[in-house]
């Protein structure tokens, strides 16, 4: 039972972020590949529920900050998106930002979000196994150490 606990709070501190998620794995003492699973099932399970959501979700959003703020910053992200496209943001800003802010920022600003929510889960599976297989070594390192 203790194992599941183990699992469970992985997977939720996982659809709070992957930058939340794989700290928890390592200092539970989970494998990586298992750690790099569970948070990417975590971050998916929570960037689909907000994707479908859909419309009421991006009515709030719209409510909450006003369309003149995001006009203002959607000619700024313009440039951004001419420069490196859907697939860039889906695969970047994903892994700097978190999944949630990039899907928030895809949803808002964007008008096809089909595609970029496909290149969102990639991004999510590519960022949180590479960041996991490249933390576990630090970690032992530093726990080597003290």
């Amino acid at each position: 039972m203790e194992e599941i606990g183990k699992y469970i709070a992985v997977y939720l501190a996982g659809a709070t972020g992957i930058w939340k998620g794989i700290p928890v794995g390592i200092a539970l003492g989970l494998k990586p590949w298992m750690t790099a699973s569970i948070v990417t099932l975590g971050a998916m399970s929570s960037a689909l529920l907000v994707y479908f959501s859909g419309e009421p979700f991006r009515k709030w959003l719209m409510e909450k900050y006003g369309s003149k703020s995001f006009e203002a910053k959607k000619a700024k992200f313009s440039n951004w998106m001419e420069k490196y496209g859907v697939h860039g943001l889906g695969l970047m800003v994903t892994g700097l930002l978190g999944p949630f802010i990039a899907l928030v920022i895809g949803m808002a600003l964007l008008d096809n979000t089909r595609k970029f929510l496909f290149y969102l889960l990639v991004g999510i599976v590519l960022w949180t196994f590479g960041i996991t297989y490249l933390s576990e070594p630090l970690v032992m390192l530093v726990k080597e150490f003290f």
